[in-house]
């Protein structure tokens, strides 16, 4: 089995998040978090912002509207930036444990407000390949995410070991053909790359 490049997600992978429970605690929700992120991901104006079609500036007005938030878009714009915790403790051992024989990629579900504070954690470094949804212009599930990465890549889909935090991406991205896995930190997706005796 032929393995060229480990492609990431970024937010519940190797970056931690507070962004869902922060959205239940703005909509005053007692959803789960299943349901504030399927409702988060419908915001026509959180899709437009995250496929690069909306300023900062327009989605923070207009995702104030779309999810009826009792708030003005600045005070939700600070909250918004706050989402991006910081990488995990085990982030960058398991980078630096990846054979440099292997690309390293991330594809990820983002906004420029939150890659920004992304790339204060010195990820960026590395990780050699980026694509990123607002860049991109694709959004996870979407095949035509997973494609632009292949395309970037430049490597056949079953050659890609993939690592998202959300199961639905995951079933999308084995059905593209990528060899994806459910993670949530980078322990896990170290002792799977371990499995596949890569690290």
């Amino acid at each position: 089995m032929k393995i060229s490049a480990i492609l990431f997600d970024v937010g519940g992978v190797l970056i931690e998040l507070n962004g869902l429970p922060s959205i239940a605690k703005l909509l005053d929700s007692n959803q789960s978090l299943d349901e504030i992120y399927q409702h988060w991901m419908a915001a026509p104006s959180v899709i437009a912002h995250e496929t690069g079609k909306l300023s900062t500036d327009d989605f923070a007005k207009e995702v104030v509207k779309d999810l009826k938030l009792t708030m003005s878009p600045d005070a939700f714009m600070a909250n918004f930036v706050t989402w991006i915790v910081g990488a995990f403790p085990d982030t960058f051992s398991l980078l630096a444990a990846i054979p440099n024989t292997l690309k390293v990629a991330a594809l990820s579900n983002t906004s420029h407000a939150h890659w920004s504070e992304v790339e204060k954690t010195g990820l960026t470094h590395q990780i050699e390949y980026l694509f990123l949804s607002h860049e991109i212009g694709h959004l996870k599930p979407s095949a035509s995410a997973f494609q632009a990465a292949v395309d970037g890549l430049g490597v056949p889909a079953q050659e890609i070991i993939f690592f998202d935090d959300v199961m639905e991406n995951i079933h999308a991205a084995n059905r593209f053909g990528f060899k994806a896995h459910q993670v949530l930190n980078p322990l896990q997706a170290k002792q799977i790359l371990e499995q596949y005796g890569i690290v």
